[in-house]
C-alpha cells in the first residue's frame, strides 16, 4: 500500500509540474484581477466563492464519481467472471492513471480559481472603462457590413417563431455550457488526453482572457439587448427586444438579461454576471472545442465548425451580440490555436487511452 502510494503521489506530482505553465498563468492572471479590484475598492466583486459552490461539487465530486462506475460497468460488461472483474478494478485503479487523475483534479481546482477571477473581472469592466463605450460604433460596423442590415433585428425577422427560440435558447445556455465546460474535466483527469492536456488548458485560458478580458474591457460593449440602456436608443433594436419578451411573456434570454442588468446596477457579482458583447465568448470557446475536435477526427470537426456557426447565429438572434463579436472571436481563435500548439504540443494528437494489464483479454471460458 506505501509504495501504491508513493508511486501515485510521485505521478501526480510529475503531472502537476508538466501542468506548471496552466498553473503559473493562473496565479499571474488572478492575482492581477486581486490587485485592479483592491485599486478600484471592489473587493466585493469577487466571485471566486460563487464558483467554487457551483463548480467544484460537479469537478470534485460528481463527475469523478461517474469515472468511477463508468469504469466498474465497464469491468462487469467485459467479463462474467468476478475474479477476472476484481482484477480489472485493481488494473483500472493503477498509481499512474489515480495520480495522472489527481493531477488533473489540482489543475480543475486552478480552472475554477480562474473562471472566478475572470467573472470578476468582467464585472470590473464597466468601472475601468467608464461605462459601455462602443456600442454605437460596432453597431454602426455591424450594419456596414451586412449591406445596412443589422443581423439580429434581421434573423429575428426571418426566424420569428416562439417554439424556435426556446430551443435556441435551450442550445445557447444549457447545451453550450456542458458541451464547454464538461470537456474540461475528462481532458484534465483521463490518461488518454493526456498529451494535449496541457496545450488544451493553455488554450482555454489564453482564450478567455485575450478574448473575455483584454480586447473585452479595450472594446467594451453591452449588446443589442443592452443597447437602449448604454445609449438611450430604444428603437434600434426594439425587434430584438420585443421578440424576446417581457414580463409574464419574457423568454429565457430576456429573464437572464434582466437578472445582469439588474447586478450591473447593483454592483453584485456572482456565478455569470458581467455584460461584455465585444468579442464573443461563446463563439470562442465553441471554435477551440471544434478546433481540438479536427485534430481528432475530421468528421467530428466538421460538425465542431457547424455548432460555431449555430453558436454565432443564435447569438444575435437572442440579443446577446453583434455579429462581429462572432467574427473577431472566430480569427484571434484560429490565431491562437497553431500558436498554443507550437509552444506546447508534445508531439502526438489524441493518444489511445492506455489500457490496463488485462483489460482487452476476456476470462476464458469454464472447462468442464
Amino acid at each position: 500500500m506505501h509504495r501504491w502510494t508513493r508511486q501515485m503521489l510521485g505521478e501526480c506530482l510529475r503531472g502537476t509540474a508538466v501542468l506548471a505553465p496552466f498553473h503559473s498563468l493562473v496565479i499571474a492572471y488572478s492575482g492581477a484581477v486581486l490587485v485592479i479590484a483592491l485599486w478600484l475598492g471592489k473587493a466585493g466583486a469577487l466571485a471566486h466563492g460563487a464558483y467554487f459552490e457551483r463548480l467544484a461539487p460537479i469537478y470534485l465530486v460528481t463527475l469523478p464519481a461517474i469515472m468511477l462506475v463508468g469504469a466498474a460497468a465497464l469491468a462487469v460488461h467485459r467479463t462474467d467472471d468476478w475474479s477476472s472483474r476484481c482484477g480489472l478494478l485493481r488494473a483500472y485503479a493503477n498509481p499512474t492513471t489515480i495520480g495522472h487523475a489527481a493531477s488533473g483534479l489540482l489543475a480543475l481546482v486552478s480552472f475554477i480559481v480562474f473562471m472566478g477571477s475572470f467573472t470578476t473581472f468582467k464585472n470590473l469592466m464597466p468601472d475601468i472603462r467608464g461605462g459601455f463605450v462602443y456600442d454605437r460604433v460596432q453597431a454602426d460596423i455591424d450594419q456596414l457590413l451586412h449591406l445596412g442590415h443589422d443581423p439580429g433585428a434581421l434573423v429575428v425577422a426571418l426566424l420569428p417563431h416562439p417554439l424556435l427560440r426556446k430551443a435556441i435558447e435551450w442550445n445557447y445556455s444549457v447545451l453550450w455550457s456542458l458541451l464547454g465546460f464538461i470537456p474540461v474535466f475528462f481532458i484534465a483527469t483521463h490518461q488518454a488526453a493526456g498529451t494535449i492536456r496541457l496545450r488544451y488548458l493553455m488554450t482555454m485560458a489564453t482564450t478567455w482572457i485575450v478574448v473575455g478580458s483584454i480586447l473585452a474591457c479595450l472594446f467594451l460593449s453591452a449588446g443589442p439587448a443592452f443597447y437602449a440602456g448604454v445609449t438611450g436608443d430604444g428603437v434600434r433594436f426594439a425587434a430584438i427586444t420585443s421578440f424576446l419578451g417581457d414580463g409574464a411573456e419574457a423568454s429565457s434570454a430576456a429573464l437572464f438579461q434582466a437578472y445582469l442588468w439588474s447586478s450591473h446596477e447593483a454592483g453584485t457579482s456572482a456565478l455569470g454576471t458581467g455584460i461584455s458583447a465585444f468579442p464573443s465568448m461563446h463563439v470562442a470557446l465553441a471554435m477551440v472545442n471544434a478546433l481540438f475536435l479536427r485534430e481528432l477526427n475530421r468528421m467530428a470537426g466538421h460538425i465542431g465548425f457547424a455548432y460555431v456557426g449555430l453558436i454565432l447565429l443564435s447569438s444575435v438572434y437572442l440579443g446577446w451580440h453583434y455579429a462581429i463579436d462572432g467574427y473577431v472571436s472566430i480569427l484571434i481563435v484560429l490565431a491562437l490555436h497553431p500558436l498554443m500548439r507550437r509552444l506546447f504540443d508534445r508531439g502526438e494528437v489524441f493518444a489511445p487511452a492506455s489500457r490496463p494489464q488485462g483489460a482487452l483479454t476476456p476470462a476464458a471460458p469454464p472447462t468442464e
